[in-house]
């Protein structure tokens, strides 16, 4: 039954982000270190480091920072707010119009569960600062909705398992206030992962980004994760 799920997933998410779709860059790729702080058994920091890249790994396009802090209210809702960096490089098919970019978001996260298969919705606000290249600057407010799906494919001799992640995030922009809304990107993975350590985890597959600016773009992306957590609950560092 969960494969049957997950292949209509898949099946109807890929057809809605192709349907409109009339230019395609370059195929490229992302590279992202993940990492989470565990202060108390509330409290966490967390950080994103990801270098995106086209012509497959030749150019580098954008390099990004983002600190947060994730505050647990309950069993399955975590509040985050924090800090994202942008610097973007003139690459690609679609040379990027903007040249940095500051951004300020918070975000309520919520757990559940589907059979086996861990389910994490997170609803984020976006402040956006944008520098253009020709040296003007403008603001942008964005909503975003992301669904992940995380479970276990199969079992190895190790008694580990080949794990499997499903992404789907809709991205809306809308002017100072959240007015005018409109649609700005979906993106959609899909993984295979392996558990290295207790507090750390790899995963590599295919991404599709589907987005407008203003024409209708789609971008083929191979996105490699690495996840590192610290516990600094379980040991007293500063002795």
């Amino acid at each position: 039954m969960k494969k049957y799920f997950l292949i209509c997933l898949f099946s109807i998410i890929f057809q809605n982000i192709n349907a409109q779709e009339n230019k395609t860059n370059e195929a490229g790729s992302w590279f992202t270190l993940v990492n989470k702080f565990k202060i108390t058994d509330k409290l966490s920091v967390s950080n994103i480091t990801q270098i995106r890249l086209v012509n497959f790994i030749e150019d580098s396009r954008i390099f990004l920072l983002a600190p947060g802090v994730n505050y647990k209210l309950g069993k399955v809702v975590t509040a985050s707010a924090g800090y994202m960096y942008l610097n973007f490089n003139e690459e690609g098919i679609r040379v990027p119009g903007v040249d940095l970019e500051n951004r300020i978001w918070e975000a309520v996260s919520f757990s559940s569960s589907i059979w086996k298969i861990k389910m994490k919705q997170r609803f984020m606000l976006e402040q956006r600062f944008l520098s253009r290249r020709n040296g003007s600057e403008f603001y942008q407010n964005r909503f975003r909705y992301r669904l992940n799906l995380d479970f276990n494919l199969f079992k190895l001799k190790n008694d580990k398992y080949i794990l499997g992640k499903i992404s789907e995030e809709i991205r809306i922009r809308s002017r100072p206030g959240y007015n005018e809304p409109e649609f700005d990107q979906n993106n959609f993975g899909v993984f295979l992962g392996y558990q290295l350590l207790d507090n750390s985890k790899i995963y590599a597959g295919y991404q599709r980004n589907y987005y407008k600016i203003p024409d209708f773009w789609g971008d083929n992306v191979l996105h490699v994760i690495f996840t590192y957590d610290f516990d600094f609950t379980k040991k007293k560092f500063w002795k």
